[in-house]
């Protein structure tokens, strides 16, 4: 019987069991893939302040983002170059392992390539039946060759006074669980390329590059950098367009391989039920201007660190009992969330022309400029979107 068990080992899922190991939980981590960190679908933007507010592995930085320059339609441009370094770009693979290894050293039990089938939750614990997933496949080549297959041995059952989902977009766990999915998703396409003459990050805007989003392009240094684009639908060829539009000249790759990624947009319905708790992308905390969890996550995962000690403390891991989670987390991050989803219906209706007469406002008015860059946070978007929309409104 252990304390806690954790469904998901990516950032969220790693870095929740390390807190919870580390302030004496019992605590056991399930992830279905064999390996972390492979062939994961992200930018791997993440802002200082999640370096400075949580032991993250410094060695996972392979660039820093220093300044940024917007595109309108047209091709006019905003700089913004703060003092400070906005962002660091990371090696997810070095990122995820070092994570989940910082949580095996404190104690966590690790079980890889183990695939959650069905989550029961009783009066006193959780049990969890997870298949071993090397066995699974095994099993398939015996059956295939002899027609017998042994489907309990690759069952394994475990037991656990709470249950924390951090398994990303895949909700199939929470349905079953009555906590209910996001109420929309993005679509993150992205490539990883070689690019001549990219300095510093880029950010595109326009309908043609996709309505009411962004197109980016991140260097990550020796002339490589990861462009992509984030679509309300067909992120591959919105992309495709944007790279020929764009990039046409400028990529060394002919035929670029391009990976697609379901990204939630807007919390989920609940992220607490009797004994059960989801963090990150499984709750739906994730920017929805952006489509970073990372950052958003690792908070949630502090909070829930915090509720969780003191249900424990009172022997409450009822729904009631960690309804703190859920009123705390929405606090903080409840209003970004929302303010995202508005402004993406807003910026969706303007069109290519109505977009760069606000750039040319913005670059024409020094003052509204400066206003504007004394809002901007890299992780909070509500001040600065709040801000950008009242100059939006007919006078």
């Amino acid at each position: 019987m252990y304390d806690v068990l954790v469904v998901g080992a990516g950032p969220i899922g790693s870095y929740t069991a390390y807190q919870l190991a580390e302030v004496g939980f019992g605590v056991v981590l399930i992830e279905e893939d064999a390996e972390v960190g492979k062939d994961v679908i992200c930018t791997g933007v993440i802002g200082t302040e999640a370096f400075e507010r949580f032991n993250l592995p410094q060695r996972a930085i392979i660039s820093e983002i220093k300044s940024i320059v917007f595109f309108s339609p047209s091709l006019l441009t905003i700089d913004y170059t703060p003092s400070d370094t906005l962002a660091y770009v990371v090696d997810r693979d070095i990122f995820d392992k070092e994570i989940l290894q910082a949580a095996q050293r404190k104690g966590v039990d690790v079980h890889l390539g183990k695939q959650v089938r069905r989550i029961n939750t009783y009066k006193d614990f959780v049990e969890v039946e997870s298949w071993n997933e090397g066995l699974r496949a095994a099993h398939r080549q015996a059956q295939a060759g002899t027609g017998r297959h042994r489907q309990r041995d690759s069952l394994e059952t475990l037991r656990a006074k709470l249950v924390i989902l951090a398994t990303g977009v895949n909700y199939r766990l929470q349905r079953s669980l009555g906590l209910g999915v996001p109420p929309s998703f993005l679509k993150g396409a992205q490539t990883e390329v070689e690019v001549k003459d990219l300095r510093q990050t880029e950010i595109y805007v326009g309908r043609q590059i996709s309505p009411g989003s962004f197109a980016w392009a991140v260097p990550l240094g020796n002339g490589w950098a990861r462009i992509g684009v984030l679509a309300e639908s067909k992120g591959v060829s919105h992309l495709e367009e944007f790279l020929k539009m764009r990039f046409a000249g400028r990529i060394k790759q002919e035929n670029p391989r391009i990976v697609q990624k379901r990204i939630a947009c807007g919390a989920a319905k609940r992220s607490v039920e009797d004994r059960i708790l989801a963090v990150g992308e499984a709750a739906g905390q994730v920017k929805t201007t952006t489509g970073g969890g990372i950052f958003y996550g690792l908070l949630c995962s502090e909070i829930a660190v915090h509720v969780l000690q003191k249900a424990f403390s009172k022997g409450d891991l009822s729904q009631r009992g960690l309804l703190q989670y859920e009123r705390l987390w929405r606090s903080k991050l409840g209003k970004e969330l929302k303010m995202g989803q508005w402004a993406r219906k807003v910026l969706r209706k303007l069109t290519d022309k109505q977009i760069d007469k606000i750039f040319r406002f913005v670059r024409e008015k020094v003052s509204v400029r400066e206003m504007l860059e004394r809002k901007v946070k890299f992780d909070y978007h509500l001040n600065l979107i709040s801000s950008g929309l009242k100059l939006l409104r007919p006078k």
